[in-house]
């Protein structure tokens, strides 16, 4: 076997990389990771942005549509002009067409990382109305100029479909960048 680190996620959730040295011989390192690191390593983390500008008294909908069990370790928008709300919602009516997709981002794309496809689509631009409200998040420049309001502990997720609402809640249009990290199990 040629030179080369190989990876694995054990049973026990323990992280093993074995180096190969050549003439059959190795070297075994084994370490224990937190979860999240465990799927960074392991290719199962993913990221998106998404730059917004949402004019006043306008929402811009978001659909998350999953085939897996998903860890979500952060979500979030920073907003440059405006106020804005947004609110994480599992059920509820949807219309519309969401037409516009979010790029899905490997969060590790190292040569020695596996390779695993997201079973996430993210798309926008529909409407949508109701449903259970899971996580809220407020964010207003006021006077301060560019905030950041962002969920930054880990919520577990089984498959299916959900919705974030950036509801613009200026008297001007509000400007921002969306963000969501996230493992996949």
């Amino acid at each position: 076997m040629p030179n080369g680190d190989v990876f694995f996620v054990g049973p026990n959730g323990a992280y093993k990389k074995f180096q190969h040295l050549g003439n059959g011989f190795h070297a075994e390192m084994q370490c224990v990771l937190a979860p999240d690191e465990i799927a960074f390593y392991a290719g199962r983390e993913f990221r998106t942005f998404y730059d917004y500008s949402i004019l006043q008294n306008e929402s811009l909908n978001v659909k998350i549509v999953s085939t897996k069990d998903i860890v979500l370790y952060e979500f979030g928008t920073d907003v440059t002009v405006g106020a804005i709300k947004v609110e994480l919602v599992s059920g509820g009516t949807e219309g519309g067409s969401y037409d516009t997709t979010f790029s899905i981002i490997k969060c590790n794309t190292m040569s020695v990382t596996p390779v695993v496809s997201s079973g996430l689509t993210i798309t926008a631009n529909g409407t949508h109305t109701g449903g259970t409200v899971v996580d809220l998040l407020y964010a207003d420049t006021g006077k301060a100029g560019a905030v950041t309001a962002s969920e930054d502990y880990p919520q577990g997720f089984p498959a299916g479909t959900y919705y974030i609402r950036l509801t613009n809640q200026s008297n001007q249009t509000t400007k921002g960048v969306f963000r969501a990290r996230w493992e996949e199990r």
